[in-house]
Order: C-alpha cells, then sequence, then structure tokens
C-alpha cells in the first residue's frame, strides 16, 4: 500500500490531529479497487473471492480530464461510505482526494474530503469528525455517476497552501467491458471548452471550442467482437444554424468509421483509440478514451489532436471535439412527454478557470415546482417567449448546497422543443433560458440561447445531457446541463 504515490508518511500525525495510518485504514475498501486497476493497468491478473459480493460493491468510474487537467477515476465505496480519487502516471497511482460519503434525504450524495495530496508539499489529513464538506454527486449507482469536486485551499504537513480546487466531471463505471455484439447507436453532444471568442468567425483556437466549426453533437453504431470494439456511421454536427433545430453541418475532418480495443488500464475497462488515423498533413497522432455503462451511458475523453494546417480545423476525434462527449443510447420511442413530466437532478457547467465557469449542483422538474417558477414564467411572458409544452423548469441549489432544501431555484427552463425526425432523443432545436435570478445572469433581464439536447433511459430512468453556445449572455459561455431521473 505504501508503493503508492501519495505521499503519506506511514504512521506520521498531520497537523489537525488525525494519523495517516488510520486514514488509511478508514480508506481501505476503496483504494483497494484503485490497487486492482493498476494491476490491472500494468497487466496482471487476480482471482475473485469465494466469498459471496457485497450488497453494495466497490465501484470504479473514471472521468475525462476538464477542467481538472488530468483523467482520474473515483473509486465509490457505498458499504465503507468512503470515495477515493486518483489519477496516472507511468510512475503509478497518486490518490489526489479521499473522504467519507453519504446520502441526502433528496437523494443527492455529500463528498467531504479527509485527505487531499499536495504534491511534493506533503499532504493535509483533516479529522474524520471536521471533514471539508461542499462536494456533491448525482449517481445512478453502477450505472453513471456526475461529480463536483470543491476544495479550499488548505496548508499541507510542510506548511505550503494546496492549490484549491473546483471543478466537475460525469463518471462512468469501468469495471467491465460492455458487450454490444448486437450493434447499438449512441448518440452524443460535445463536453464543451470555454467558447471560442471567434465563434462567429471560421477561426480554431486552441484550448477552447467553436460550436460552428467543431463537433457539437453526433451519432455512432457500435459493436463488439470480444475485446475489439467497431465504430462505424460516425456523424458528427455543428451546432444547428437555425432556431428551427435544422441539422448542424457535418465538421470535418471525421473518421468515419474505426476501430478500437477494449482493455484493462489504470483506467478500468476502457475503450482506447487511436489506432493508426492521423491529422491530414499533422504531426500528432489524436488519441481518445472511452467508457461505457453497463446500461449505456458513454463517457469520452477527447484527448489531443493537432490543427489541420491546410484548414486550420482540429481533428474531430472520434465523436465529441472540446473535451469529449457525453451520451446514451438510442432510444427506441419517443421519450418527449415522459422526459417533461419527469423531476431531475444534476448539474449546469461552464467550463474553464475564468470568473465566468460555474458547476451548480441543480434540481429540475415542473410538476413538483410550478409555485417557485411563477417568477420565471412572468419573465418569460413578458419578454414574449414562449417555451413549448416540452420545458422542464428548475435550477441551481442556493449556495450550490443541496443540503438547504429539498428542491433547487426555479430561474432555468430548458424546452426540449420537437424531437428531430432523424431519431428519437435527439432534440437539435432545443433552447434554454436564463431567468434574471440565475446567480451568473449578466444581463440582469431573462434571455435565452440555442442548445442541443440527447436523452434516452439509464435502467429505465431518463437521462438528458445538452450542449449549448450563450452568445447573448454576459459574458458569452459555453453550457453543459446533465440530468439523471430522481423520482
Amino acid at each position: 500500500m505504501k508503493s503508492i504515490k501519495a505521499r503519506t508518511i506511514w504512521g506520521e500525525t498531520d497537523k489537525k490531529g488525525a494519523s495517516s495510518r488510520e486514514l488509511i485504514c478508514r480508506l481501505r475498501p476503496a483504494m483497494a479497487l484503485v490497487l486492482a486497476a493498476l494491476a490491472t493497468g500494468c497487466g496482471s491478473s487476480y482471482s475473485h473471492s469465494s466469498v459471496d459480493p457485497p450488497v453494495n460493491p466497490p465501484q470504479l468510474y473514471f472521468s475525462p480530464r476538464m477542467d481538472a487537467g488530468s483523467q482520474a477515476t473515483y473509486a465509490v465505496d457505498q458499504t465503507a461510505k468512503t470515495f477515493v480519487r486518483s489519477t496516472y502516471s507511468t510512475g503509478g497511482a497518486t490518490i489526489t482526494h479521499a473522504g467519507q460519503i453519504s446520502t441526502l434525504p433528496n437523494g443527492i450524495v455529500s463528498l467531504a474530503a479527509t485527505y487531499i495530496y499536495g504534491g511534493g508539499n506533503g499532504t493535509v489529513t483533516i479529522p474524520q469528525d471536521a471533514p471539508i464538506t461542499g462536494s456533491w454527486a448525482v449517481e445512478l449507482s453502477g450505472q453513471a455517476s456526475l461529480i463536483e469536486l470543491t476544495i479550499p485551499s488548505e496548508e499541507t504537513s510542510q506548511g505550503v497552501m494546496t492549490s484549491a480546487v473546483n471543478y466537475f466531471t460525469p463518471a462512468v463505471p469501468v469495471s467491465s467491458c460492455p458487450d454490444l455484439t448486437k450493434p447499438a447507436i449512441f448518440q452524443f453532444v460535445t463536453i464543451p471548452r470555454n467558447l471560442n471568442a471567434s465563434s462567429s468567425g471560421s477561426k480554431i483556437v486552441p484550448g477552447s471550442w467553436n460550436p460552428n466549426l467543431e463537433t457539437a453533437y453526433g451519432s455512432v453504431q457500435i459493436a463488439t467482437n470480444g475485446t475489439v470494439f467497431k465504430f462505424t456511421s460516425i456523424n458528427q454536427h455543428t451546432m444547428p444554424s437555425g432556431s428551427g433545430g435544422e441539422p448542424g453541418t457535418p465538421s470535418v475532418p471525421a473518421p468515419g468509421n474505426a476501430t478500437a480495443d477494449c482493455t484493462s488500464t489504470y483506467y478500468g475497462q476502457v475503450i482506447s483509440y487511436p489506432g493508426t488515423s492521423a491529422v491530414i498533413g499533422g504531426l500528432v497522432t489524436p488519441t481518445a478514451t472511452i467508457g461505457i455503462g453497463p446500461t449505456g451511458f458513454l463517457v469520452e475523453d477527447a484527448g489531443s489532436g493537432m490543427a489541420d494546417p491546410a484548414t486550420g480545423l482540429q481533428y474531430q476525434n472520434l465523436l465529441g471535439s472540446g473535451y469529449g462527449a457525453i451520451g446514451l443510447l438510442q432510444p427506441s420511442s419517443d421519450l418527449s412527454s415522459s422526459l417533461a413530466g419527469a423531476q431531475y437532478q444534476g448539474f449546469l457547467y461552464a467550463p474553464g478557470n475564468s470568473s465566468s465557469a460555474f458547476s451548480l449542483i441543480s434540481s429540475f422538474g415542473s410538476s413538483a415546482n410550478q409555485q417557485a417558477c411563477a417568477t420565471l414564467q412572468g419573465q418569460l411572458t413578458a419578454a414574449q417567449l414562449q417555451p413549448s409544452a416540452n420545458t422542464i423548469y428548475g435550477g441551481e441549489f442556493t449556495g450550490n448546497d443541496p443540503a438547504s432544501s429539498t428542491l433547487g431555484n426555479c430561474d432555468v427552463a430548458i424546452d426540449l422543443g420537437t424531437e428531430s425526425t432523424t431519431g428519437h432523443g435527439l432534440y437539435t432545436g432545443a433552447t434554454v433560458y436564463v431567468g434574471s435570478a440565475f446567480p451568473r445572469n449578466g444581463t440582469g433581464s431573462v434571455y435565452s440561447f440555442p442548445a442541443v439536447a440527447v436523452a434516452g433511459q439509464l435502467k429505465g430512468k431518463n437521462a438528458i445531457f445538452i450542449v449549448g453556445a450563450d452568445t447573448t449572455g454576459t459574458p458569452s459561455r459555453a453550457w453543459g446541463i446533465y440530468l439523471f431521473q430522481s423520482n
């Protein structure tokens, strides 16, 4: 266990009173899951115990790099009530954060940190009875998770302050490779980076997302043959150009078809790509890491790529642009009425590390929130904005604290619009309405922006993922909205 690159001195007592030995013992079950992932990543094998599995077995999740700057895993043990976040390098695993989990009455999971890795500057160990709270997760256990980790700056054992952490990520279970012997269609939206300041022009700016030139949404057919995954009919589109939701233009260059392998890695059982594809005229082969959950939750880390010097376009690596893609199996029927009538929990997300960025734990669902939505509905009427019947009302929790109330505020409305004729679960003419009370509304009045949504079901529960380009608000920003049904 001491071989894990966590810089903790065995038996050392932290300035806040808990010993490293005590901390590791408390987190042992979740750490064992991290070690198992590390072992499989090194090509080792292990045998299963003959003991009956626990009712809530530990779950390993893979998360893309996003604003955190690196790919990671979350080991969540619902029985021991612990979590461990780890990143990986050629030297092995680094546990960056660990602590306790608990479930609020409304079903949202609280992550309370008791350990922080401070790099070469030591660690921070917080007493178990005084953990750092304020981090949250929305989880469909064993199916999918959405995690926001918010940790203030703390002093390490060497007297150096750690950097404050505030980032959001989707997380996909990767304990096994999915079996898709029958080809299945997935629909996805890009996980955006900062909105390109030249989004109305024709430039690609590294580290940003241009919705007019880079992938906003798409679809792919995936089939498996053992550990080999075949991606066919890869369709990638930019944001729709018209208010009616006309399909966006295909983003180029796109791979069309690809073959990749699902193997044991530091990150669990994930699909690794590139194969042999490279940027036309470029110098770097792009990469991607994809996890698919047992009921069809898909998350892609887009990895690295390079602009085509002939066109200036960023290679669209396999699925999404930006940080990657988040998607679902295409439903077999129209879910529109079910989507509009359900209750949800999730996150409102604007990427980046600037003052314009945010990740806010939120709740949505019109039936239980009608009275609280009267102000927003009045603003929409006064502004002559008329959402359709497929509109879901909700918003963030006050102070980003879901422990304070059962439901969040009502200052955002998601109008899915009409389902696309190209496939169930796709809404290319969606609209997001932002009320004046939304804490990151810099305009002082209600306004709207266009978006694309994909929807489906995870083990009988609705899920909705949205990407939008908000050029009306102040400041302009990209939006991601990610919701799981809670009722």
